[in-house]
């Protein structure tokens, strides 16, 4: 029997019924947003609580990872047995009791406590992850429009109002176990009334064969052969480096290394998130203009920028600036090389699938990497690693184009086939309108892009 959740399941939605799904939707991905930064806007505290450095903190937050790696192993196979319905119903009751263990075991100083909570969180972050983008994807399709982007940023907007309130709570001294619960208990009252409106149909498919285990490891076994989607992977690994370095260990290394209370830590990464939000917002006359190339490495000069003044200004109000070209630089680097992934249709579930393994082994490795190297040089310093993150994202960002050689450009084509021949072949192909490289100016006479669709 299905579950209703006040909302009867349908395949044929009337046009009201998508509108409601859609309102569902976007405040699960916002109020998941705040779920994460809820526990971020506190990490000060909860480190000092548990009376560790930075390199203990690490290897207590690796328990999250694991989680969120056998959640991700599971959750294909478990909405393909029970449907996106249960999964947003359950996955919300275990996310809060993992909650109230990251909250109250700093409290009560237990590192057990804390991390069997982070395991919990995480795990089930990877289940309502699944859930939400499936029936996002749902409400595109009945839409026929493309609103996608906008469940994301509705994502953005939640960690923004979430670190808001974490730098108030802290600033008025509110200890973190009651901040938590309460915050938890009203987003999980929340996620369980909308979990029916959100799912239109989210039952599962008698007829469908049954999922297997593995998660997108099993599932892109295949794509791992495919140099391009590889290369992409890495580029998925390195923004993943950037986003989470930011997420893990900003605010702590204002706290720490510039000697500012906790809530003005939140404050600087709630600048890094709002730029972020604003840039991918404006995402795709962004990269209309620019094209993927370009946009990639103009991220990754803004995301240097922002992590050596960050490292190394003497002043703390450059802090703000370095958050705002961090932010602005990580904003578009997962959503130009998801969208890379799947420019073959017929493979794109398992392309995507291949390169969001690498964003979940960077999260397994990357926080704690950082954490260990703090042990040595102070934090902000060792959050320069994000620098080699920045600089493989420069000279793999060929990858994105749909067709071609990563290491030569257009002029290069030109030069061995003759510029003629190249222009006959992308008129044949589509490359040039609608693939690789940019159609020219007819004043300019080289490419101003690399790989987006003009209208």
């Amino acid at each position: 029997m299905a579950l209703t959740l006040g909302f009867a399941p349908t395949s044929a939605p009337s046009t009201s019924r998508v509108r409601q799904a859609r309102v569902g939707v976007l405040l699960t991905f916002a109020l998941m947003g705040m779920v994460l930064s809820t526990f971020l806007s506190r990490v000060p505290t909860i480190r000092d609580l548990l009376d560790v450095d930075a390199s203990g903190l690490a290897n207590l937050i690796i328990f999250g990872a694991v989680g969120a790696l056998a959640g991700l192993l599971v959750t294909g196979w478990a909405a393909a047995k029970w449907g996106t319905r249960a999964l947003l119903l359950w996955s919300s009751m275990v996310g809060m009791l993992g909650m109230l263990g990251e909250a109250f075991g700093p409290a009560e100083g237990s590192k057990v406590l804390f991390a069997a909570g982070f395991f919990l969180v995480s795990f089930s972050f990877a289940f309502t992850n699944v859930a939400m983008n499936t029936e996002a994807a749902e409400v595109e399709r009945h839409m026929g429009k493309p609103v996608m982007s906008q469940f994301h940023a509705g994502f953005s907007v939640g960690m923004a109002l979430g670190l808001a309130l974490g730098a108030i709570m802290s600033h008025l001294g509110v200890p973190v176990q009651w901040h938590f619960t309460v915050v938890m208990l009203a987003i999980t009252a929340v996620r369980i009334s909308v979990a029916g409106m959100a799912a239109i149909n989210g039952v599962p498919d008698p007829d469908a064969p049954p999922a297997a285990l593995g998660g997108p490891f099993a599932t892109a076994k295949a794509e791992y052969k495919n140099k391009r989607i590889v290369l992409i992977g890495v580029i998925v690994f390195a923004a993943s480096m950037a986003e989470m370095t930011a997420a893990q260990w900003m605010a702590l290394a204002v706290v720490d290394d510039f000697g500012k209370p906790e809530s003005m830590g939140d404050l600087m990464y709630w600048t890094f998130v709002i730029s972020m939000v604003t840039v991918r917002w404006l995402g795709a006359p962004i990269i209309g203009r620019l094209g993927r190339v370009v946009s990639l490495r103009t991220a990754a000069v803004s995301i240097t920028i922002g992590v050596l003044l960050f490292a190394f200004t003497p002043v703390f109000w450059l802090v703000p600036v370095a958050a705002l070209f961090w932010g602005v630089g990580c904003a578009l680097g997962v959503p130009i090389a998801f969208s890379a992934a799947a420019d073959e249709p017929k493979r794109a579930a398992a392309a995507v699938a291949a390169v969001a393994s690498f964003s979940t082994v960077s999260g397994l490795l990357v926080p704690q990497a950082i954490g260990h190297l703090a042990g040595w040089v102070p934090l902000r310093e060792a959050m320069l690693l994000v620098i080699l993150a920045a600089a493989t994202t420069f000279v793999l960002a060929r990858a994105v184009r749909r067709d071609g050689k990563l290491f030569r450009s257009r002029r290069a084509m030109e030069r061995s086939v003759g510029s003629a021949v190249l222009h006959s072949d992308e008129a044949a192909t589509g490359v040039g309108v609608t693939g690789d490289w940019e159609p020219r100016e007819p004043s300019v006479g080289r490419p101003r892009g690399d790989s987006t669709t003009r209208s």
